[in-house]
């Protein structure tokens, strides 16, 4: 039986991922992305693309965001994975795995024809209008969802609490069970679930985002979205 090294075919896979990068960087659109409303530097280390913004506009308007973008992995039939190094919060954000969600992204959206100059828009329109449609299941980023959900949506001028401790604040809380088996998901939606174990021990899964467009349409109150834990 013949043993062979899959390295020569992976690293030639590589560069071609990155082949294609280097002639997404040269698009005239990718440089206009960069103005009033957000404030975007980028810059190659190690074969990662290292992308800074600083929205100026929005609800998250002057708070920086460092993401790496790692295209290495058979770019552009596979879309690339994107995490930030940098722990300013956002509803978009999981800081459990500091994963930045994106509708473009996902399997059942995401096209070989799209580039750079795509997904650096999909960013830059997320971080300014907060995609209530693709919030991490996670307590933080649905707290800070449903904090912006409760205020006038189209008044880019609102200023968040920025008292607000939610490393603390989020301690106390937990996502009812309620609202958990009320995320009206469509079936013919393609999701990626986490599996998990209820108190009594019983299998069940959850999607990794919630659409909360679809879940505040109940209008139900806070104490379904969330529980206070009993100590």
């Amino acid at each position: 039986m013949f043993f062979f090294n899959k390295q020569p075919q992976r690293n030639s896979d590589e560069q071609c991922s990155l082949r294609r990068l280097q002639i997404d960087m040269q698009d005239q659109k990718l440089g206009e992305l960069n103005d009033d409303t957000c404030e975007i530097a980028m810059k190659m280390d190690q074969n990662i693309l290292k992308i800074s913004m600083t929205p100026q506009i929005g609800f998250y308007r002057n708070r920086n965001y460092l993401f790496l973008l790692d295209f290495r992995i058979k770019y552009p039939i596979l879309p690339p994975s994107i995490q930030t190094e940098s722990d300013t919060l956002h509803p978009n954000i999981d800081r459990r795995n500091k994963k930045f969600y994106l509708r473009l992204l996902e399997q059942q959206n995401w096209k070989p024809i799209y580039g750079l100059t795509e997904i650096v828009q999909e960013m830059k329109q997320t971080l300014i209008h907060v995609d209530f449609t693709c919030i991490p299941n996670e307590t933080t980023s649905l707290m800070m969802a449903y904090q912006i959900l409760n205020q006038n949506q189209n008044d880019n001028e609102y200023e968040l609490n920025n008292d607000y401790n939610f490393d603390t604040e989020t301690n106390d809380f937990e996502i009812s069970k309620i609202f958990k088996i009320n995320f009206e998901i469509e079936d013919n939606e393609q999701q990626n679930f986490q599996y998990q174990y209820d108190s009594n021990n019983n299998f069940y899964k959850e999607p990794n985002t919630i659409n909360l467009q679809k879940t505040i349409k109940r209008k139900q109150n806070d104490n379904i979205f969330f529980i206070k834990i009993k100590n």
